[in-house]
């Protein structure tokens, strides 16, 4: 039931934008991504403040008969004329990206580019969730103080969402295949700023500047996929990548613990996160020239 939520629904919503648009695909997916990070802005506040009128079982019952109604009314009117040939209207210059190659899942786990570029995007979901997991023992090695994290965090989600507005934009003229090589310099740099800084303003910082890396991540993990195998089988592409996303942040959480139970500090696993980084990204940089897409 709980991947039905987190999982299933960015996932189907993120495989029909990109299957449906294909020059505005950059900012039909910012949009989408948009909706959901606003809402990890605005409910938990919300739930908080709801909490001080009602219990939480009240709140739960209210929200889920809410979606029960509005949910299907919204479904229907969405997809009752949705079809292949609702796609987004393209002129002859456009044609062009419609006659790429469309790969199939079995074909995919044969690239090796694949694996290069998963390495890469898989850095967010592992270093962030560990992060994320163990910010207590972030605070205290930091002496951050018990509320820093969580003001942080507003500086996250601000700059996750106008990265998330700018990044449709940029895809849209530039491809997801050209910008993919800066997606983890941000986040490469937050970790630099966590190894070498203490001071409590290095916390916003810190978080401040994942948010950027997430925005770029959230976009381009979708459209980067579109653009070189096609969007004919997306969905079964995209299945595979979510799983492996879901896979990478139990591995972060995993290893972030084990390297603490051996006594590594903070500063020691932030080291470890850029070796890895470091890695993908200069694997990376040798195939980003092939990366473009196989013309029928």
């Amino acid at each position: 039931m709980r991947f039905s939520g987190q999982g299933m629904m960015s996932h189907t919503a993120t495989t029909t934008i990109s299957r449906y648009f294909t020059k505005s695909r950059g900012k039909a997916l910012s949009t989408c991504w948009f909706g959901l990070s606003t809402a990890e802005f605005i409910l938990p506040v919300l739930i908080v403040y709801l909490l001080t009128i009602t219990s939480w079982q009240n709140i739960c019952i209210s929200i889920s008969i809410l979606v029960l109604i509005f949910l299907p009314i919204t479904s229907f009117i969405l997809i009752k004329n949705l079809n292949f040939e609702s796609r987004e209207e393209t002129n002859e210059k456009d044609l062009k990206d419609q006659n790429i190659k469309q790969w199939k899942r079995v074909e995919v786990l044969k690239d090796y580019r694949f694996y290069i570029v998963c390495l890469n995007m898989l850095a967010m979901p592992w270093i962030v969730t560990g992060v994320f997991v163990y910010q207590s023992f972030i605070t205290e090695s930091k002496e951050w103080g018990t509320f820093v994290i969580a003001q942080s965090f507003m500086v996250y989600s601000v700059l996750s969402v106008v990265t998330l507005l700018i990044s449709g934009f940029l895809i849209d003229r530039f491809t997801s295949r050209k910008l993919l090589i800066f997606m983890n310099l941000p986040v490469m740099l937050s970790v630099l700023i966590l190894f070498y800084f203490n001071s409590s303003i290095s916390a916003f910082v810190f978080l401040g500047l994942i948010g950027i890396s997430n925005g770029f991540a959230n976009v381009l993990g979708s459209s980067t996929w579109a653009e070189i195998y096609g969007v004919k089988y997306i969905g079964s592409i995209k299945a595979l990548t979510t799983a492996l996303m879901v896979f990478s942040t139990a591995f972060g959480t995993a290893l972030f613990g084990f390297l603490i139970d051996k006594g590594f500090s903070i500063e020691d696993i932030a080291l470890v996160s850029f070796g890895y980084m470091t890695i993908s990204l200069i694997l990376l940089f040798f195939v980003k020239n092939k990366l473009n897409p196989q013309y029928i």
